[in-house]
């Protein structure tokens, strides 16, 4: 194994360079066995970044090789790569896991004499970042691929009196080359405000100049300057050396485009919450340092809602913690809320009543887990909560409405029939032992009197019937109308044959409802029909069905919702169009009591039915051609909710 020389001659410049440098410079000397073949590397030279960055003593660093420093560098082929630079003499850059301390280096690598040497520069933040974001992948090679520092060494250039009035380059390495898209060989020895005559006027060329008059180093960062016809942002670090300055610059457009995107779309975030009624508060918790238990919440940022209710300012909040504003949190439940969504990371969703602080009346809360903390929405439901109070409150009146009306119902039905019954039993009474003694006219009052009972009789069962289609129901279910049509055919075919009257039905579609209550339509609609029949010609009722929907249903039905359209028609007396919807009214009568028997409820419980199954009702009619009922009943797989 041949031997290293490890004393080279100091060299000002060189060690200036490596110390200036933002990248960590080390030189290694290849170390060849007898057949001149190289088996390891032995680093001669290296700047004090490279024992930082590695985390290596820069003593160890110059004292053992390279396969001692990184036994993987076979199996990532770092070690390759230094042969080949040595062996083809062609710089080379590499991105490198040196696993040692677990860092990513991009290794800029060209031979220097029998070795190689290395420009390195951490890359592992931006390396996790895109491993860890996988979605900003071009904008993370940009960087990769501009995160790379220029050096030129410049000598000063001075006018009669001395002053420092320009540079000469001397020295640039090929990281400057590249970045400036500038060849060194046409730059060495070319004056800087030749080479960027714009220097003078962006102040660069001032600040370099300061450096050389001063001694101080300036750093200035993110400042934008045109190289050729690129423009971008760059960092640079100018140092004085000898008769001139030193500087590095990296270029850093990526990081400044990335920065100035995101300040963007932080400000397009802020601008979104702060447009927002509901306050919105993100937090992280507070832990205690010996058990890591969650002891509060501080504020980190919110919206303008939350600054508004709290009338206080960001300085006045932010860094602040949640039990410092509101410490009954904690006897609220709140807090320990709050502490189980972070530990859990299942967000909550309730509703509470505050009555301190900037907070009066009812919110809806909604927590979320986020990082080691929560983001807190306030929801003021205030007006709907009061607006549900009394919606309660309704409900709970029509609940007492109901329990009234059923026992009116039950009252209607046996104690207001019994006097009735009386009445028409003790009539007939005295019209059987007495009516030999009275006159025609106490005939005629009795007739009256009975024709009365039974027609309070008739309408006490009518407004029973109407009662209870609101508060008595079956569950929904399939209901065939071809079915329930076809019962009715056969309970009122004595009728229809007293009247000579035909009932023609076509194909009728199942639908979801309460049988009794949709025979109890169809039933009314019919008897409807025999009552207002025509004199001069045979009854005939008709029955069909189609399918109906947007602008085919009448006002008040759901748009979006597909309906049967159920027709029944008749060619009876009918009635004019201006009662068309008077007729679906209680007690409303279009005829003469004398004329036509009824009590004006049978077509009102037809539409309470409908309405029940969340449908519509339609009439149509012309005096002396007949009358249409359109029904209206949801197409649908499943009922439709109960009204209270």
């Amino acid at each position: 194994m041949t031997n290293v020389a490890h004393n080279l001659p100091p060299d000002p410049l060189l060690e200036r360079v490596m110390e200036t440098s933002l990248d960590a410079i080390v030189l290694c000397q290849a170390i060849r066995n007898e057949a001149g073949l190289i088996t390891d590397f032995q680093v001669i030279r290296c700047n004090d970044r490279a024992s930082a960055m590695t985390g290596i003593p820069r003593a160890t660093m110059l004292s053992v090789s390279m396969v001692t420093l990184d036994p993987d560098c076979f199996r990532s082929g770092i070690f390759d790569t230094y042969r080949q630079v040595v062996d083809t003499g062609l710089p080379t850059y590499v991105i490198h896991h040196f696993a040692g301390p677990d860092i990513w280096m991009a290794q800029s690598l060209a031979r220097f004499d029998d070795g190689v040497l290395g420009s390195w520069s951490d890359i592992t933040a931006l390396k996790e970042a895109e491993q860890a974001r996988q979605q900003e992948t071009e904008l993370l090679q940009a960087i990769l691929d501009h995160t790379q520092t220029g050096i030129a060494v410049m000598q000063s250039v001075r006018n009669e009196c001395g002053q420092v009035i320009d540079f000469r380059f001397t020295h640039l390495n090929p990281d400057a080359e590249r970045i400036t898209q500038r060849r060194r060989r046409d730059l060495i020895g070319q004056r800087y405000s030749v080479a960027w005559p714009e220097a003078r006027t962006n102040g660069v060329l001032g600040w370099h100049i300061q450096v050389a008059q001063t001694g101080e180093p300036a750093k200035i960062d993110g400042i934008p300057i045109t190289v050729g016809t690129y423009t971008g942002w760059y960092n640079i670090r100018i140092r004085p050396f000898n008769d001139g300055v030193i500087a590095t610059f990296v270029d850093v457009t990526a990081l400044k485009k990335a920065e100035l995107a995101t300040q963007q779309q932080t400000d397009l975030l802020r601008s979104v919450l702060d447009s927002s009624s509901n306050a919105i508060i993100a937090f992280s918790a507070v832990r205690d340092v010996m058990s890591g238990a969650v002891v509060d919440f501080r504020y980190v940022a919110h919206n303008e809602a939350n600054r508004r209710n709290m009338n206080r300012s960001d300085e006045d909040i932010l860094g602040h913690t949640m039990l410092e504003f509101f410490p009954d949190m904690r006897q609220m439940g709140l807090f320990d809320r709050f502490v189980e969504v972070v530990m859990s990371g299942e967000g909550v969703q309730f509703e509470q009543e505050f009555r301190e602080g900037g907070w009066q009346g009812w919110y809806e809360l909604s927590a979320r887990k986020w990082g080691d903390g929560i983001v807190l929405t306030l929801v003021d439901i205030t007006g709907s909560k009061g607006n549900l109070q009394k919606m309660e409150q309704t409900n709970r009146d029509l609940r007492h409405a109901n329990d009234n009306l059923r026992q009116f119902a039950h009252v209607a039905s046996h104690d207001l029939q019994e006097p009735l019954r009386k009445i028409l039993a003790f009539s007939d009474m005295l019209q059987l032992k007495f009516g030999g003694a009275l006159s025609e006219e106490g005939h005629e009052m009795i007739g009256r009197m009975q024709s009365a009972a039974r027609r309070m009789s008739i309408l006490i069962k009518d407004v029973l019937a109407y009662s209870r289609i609101s508060t008595h129901r079956d569950v929904f279910q399939p209901v065939s109308l071809t079915e329930v049509m076809a019962d009715l055919g056969q309970e009122l075919q004595q009728q229809l044959d007293q009247h000579n009257a035909r009932l023609q039905v076509d194909s009728l579609p199942t639908v979801w409802g309460d049988r009794s209550q949709l025979r109890q339509l169809f039933d009314n609609l019919l008897t409807n029909a025999l009552k207002f029949r025509s004199a001069d010609r045979q009854l005939v009722v008709h029955m069909d069905h189609q399918t109906v929907s947007g602008p085919q249903l009448p006002e008040g039905l759901d748009p979006e919702l597909t309906y049967y359209e159920i027709s029944f028609s008749d060619n009876g007396i009918g009635f004019e169009e201006r009662y068309a919807d008077r007729i679906f009214q209680v007690f409303q009568r279009l005829h003469a009591r004398h004329t036509y028997e009824g009590t004006g409820v049978g077509l009102a419980i037809c539409k309470r039915v409908v309405e029940n199954h969340r449908g519509g009702i339609t009439a149509l009619g012309k005096p002396g051609e007949g009358a249409t009922f359109r029904i209206y009943l949801p197409q649908q797989q499943q009922p439709p909710p109960l009204q209270g």
